[in-house]
């Protein structure tokens, strides 16, 4: 009886680590959160880029969509945050992720800072009345793990690494992490419309895991029941136990 009170446990053990391991595999590795806040300035709109999750990066790629017929890019400054990983943006080139992209990219550490990453300043524009979107997309994350050397391996829920050189590949992959309306009257009167967040990436595959290691848990659970119900059959039913 003892052995079977063993053998139990350990199935259990092992299944609930099964189960713990299961949905962490669901888990993107070294992730980041971003975020876009928008402030209305009169007949001006502050965007601002900010980085409040950052799991550990050495390069980064965001992307801001707009609609160039409502808002005009007036200008942009730069955060304190990921400064070290010398942002480069295409303010003024005008191509690659039109209308505006921020590459931060570096080598070495992973870089784990959070905080103001960079302000736009849009400009709007007469006979904009209406809604319009203003999107924050993230492209690339990067990071270094222990094995990678001085290579960046790529989280691939943002998806593969763009060609920078290769101008055809503008707009393409990303995950939109902030979604926010900006809404212009015919008066003149502006309103930034709070767009509910997009659902994250992974949490659906987490909470899968957690379903599936929870079941393969009751199962096992279930089957330990019967194995020794019938084992107690077996020993009731035995002519030597009855002896």
């Amino acid at each position: 009886m003892k052995k079977l009170v063993v053998f139990t446990l350990l199935i259990c053990l092992t299944l609930v680590c099964f189960a713990g391991v299961t949905a962490t595999a669901f888990a993107e590795a070294n992730d980041v959160e971003a975020a876009l806040d928008l402030r209305v300035e009169g007949e001006e709109i502050l965007a601002t880029v900010s980085l409040v999750k950052n799991d550990g990066i050495v390069d980064l790629y965001l992307r801001v969509e707009y609609d160039t017929d409502a808002l005009e890019l007036l200008s942009r400054d730069f955060g304190k945050t990921l400064a070290s990983l010398d942002p480069v943006d295409n303010f003024e080139e005008g191509k690659y992720e039109y209308p505006y992209r921020v590459i931060y990219a570096g080598s070495g550490s992973n870089n784990k800072e959070t905080g103001a990453l960079f302000f736009l300043r849009f400009k709007i524009k007469d006979g904009a009345a209406g809604n319009h979107n203003v999107k924050l997309v993230v492209r690339q994350v990067g990071y270094l793990t222990s094995g990678s050397g001085a290579e960046p391996v790529y989280n691939t829920k943002y998806g593969e690494p763009i060609d920078l050189m290769n101008a055809s590949s503008a707009k393409t992959g990303g995950v939109t992490v902030s979604d926010k309306t900006v809404a212009i009257g015919i008066s003149g009167e502006v309103k930034v419309v709070e767009t509910p967040a997009p659902e994250k990436e992974g949490k659906n595959e987490l909470m899968i895991g957690l379903i599936v290691g929870g079941v393969m848990i009751v199962v096992g659970a279930v089957i330990i029941a019967y194995i020794a119900y019938r084992k107690k059959q077996n020993d009731t039913n035995d002519p030597k136990q009855n002896d």
